[in-house]
């Protein structure tokens, strides 16, 4: 029997709900962030800055915008952004379309220095809405050249969404962005209603019965394990799930919870982490900043003088690192023959607090 088999055979989903598949239907939570959003958006401002850790739901919110906003207005969303201004060219053209007789008899064809007025004359009295994910990851160049076009287009809106980061991004490099911003949203944390909205939901689309195999206890204890945080919220479902199939076992309750094996990270108050050792902290402060980095590329945005050598200074860092992933502060992943080191969810959003 496959999974799938498996999860109509227990179930009767079709397929496992938690999954992380974006579902801009099942969108919930953030309700007045995204109604000042959507109002803004209609209002044609031009400016949104959308901010939250990974797995905060800013993807969902930005898939849901893009469906809502479709039939009214022209609307693309860009999953990274481009890697140097002038892909910005390529990326409006093929948007808006630039057809064959165009670029043989246009006088002069789109570049970055002209493309706000090509683009002007083919969208005039016609709206536009540009969603841009992972704007941290954007060159200064880039995101300056972005601030211009939007700046010179009419009737173009942008929506930038990043990492906390993206903030400090702006305002140490890009002041005149920061100035222009009409919204800023910063997504964390469900309730507990929207938490077990989430949840509920989920089940639903996949052909299930409100939050069954669920109970009420059972969400309670999820929802304090993870805080609300969307993508902890799903992790730690479709591990009860799993653990459920393979136990044979219908009802998710606290009794199952007690025997399972299924654990949450564990949770790291906010006086915790200011009371963190000195080079603990930093090395946080690195991977908050920079991402998924291994010892060495985390040695190599470090001050040395505390230590011997570079060589003396990844074996303490290794040690520090194994530590903070025993406390459930960073996550490892393996790159190649090292490994490859980040910040937990839960600890990203207490740095963003911090």
């Amino acid at each position: 029997m496959n999974l799938s088999e498996k999860y109509m055979n227990m179930f009767s989903w079709k397929e496992n709900p938690f999954s992380f598949k974006i579902l801009p239907d099942l969108f919930v939570g953030y309700l007045k962030e995204m109604e000042r959003i959507s109002t803004s958006i209609q209002n044609k401002d031009k400016f949104f800055l959308l901010v939250g850790p990974t797995g905060s739901g800013k993807t969902t919110l930005m898939k849901f915008l893009t469906k809502k906003f479709d039939k009214e207005k022209m609307i693309f969303y860009l999953s990274k952004p481009p890697g140097k201004p002038e892909d910005w060219v390529k990326i409006f053209t093929n948007f808006i379309g630039f057809g064959i007789l165009e670029r043989l008899f246009s006088r002069r064809t789109p570049d970055i220095y002209n493309l706000s007025e090509w683009v002007n004359k083919k969208m005039k009295n016609k709206d536009m809405v540009l969603l841009v994910d992972e704007s941290h990851e954007a060159s200064i160049e880039t995101l300056e050249w972005l601030r211009t076009l939007t700046d010179q287009i009419d009737n173009l809106s942008i929506v930038i969404a990043g990492l906390p980061t993206l903030e400090s991004i702006l305002r140490d490099n890009l002041e005149t962005f920061t100035r222009r911003v009409n919204i800023r949203v910063e997504l964390a944390n469900l309730t507990k209603s929207e938490t077990r909205e989430l949840i509920k939901r989920r089940i639903e689309w996949a052909g299930g019965e409100d939050i069954k195999p669920f109970t009420s206890e059972t969400i309670e204890h999820i929802y304090e394990k993870t805080g609300g945080f969307p993508r902890e919220v799903i992790r730690i479902c479709s591990d009860l799930v799993q653990k459920a199939i393979e136990n044979h076992i219908s009802t998710i309750d606290m009794n199952f919870l007690e025997d399972s094996e299924v654990t949450a990270p564990k949770r790291i108050h906010l006086g915790s982490m200011n009371a963190l050792p000195s080079k603990q902290r930093n090395i946080l402060e690195i991977l908050g900043k920079h991402g998924e980095l291994t010892p060495a590329e985390i040695v190599e945005k470090m001050d040395l003088d505390a230590y011997k050598s570079r060589d003396n200074a990844i074996r303490s860092i290794n040690n520090i690192l194994k530590r903070l992933v025993k406390e459930g502060m960073l996550i490892r992943k393996r790159r190649g023959k090292s490994y490859q080191y980040a910040v937990s969810d839960k600890i990203t959003t207490l740095m963003v607090n911090a």
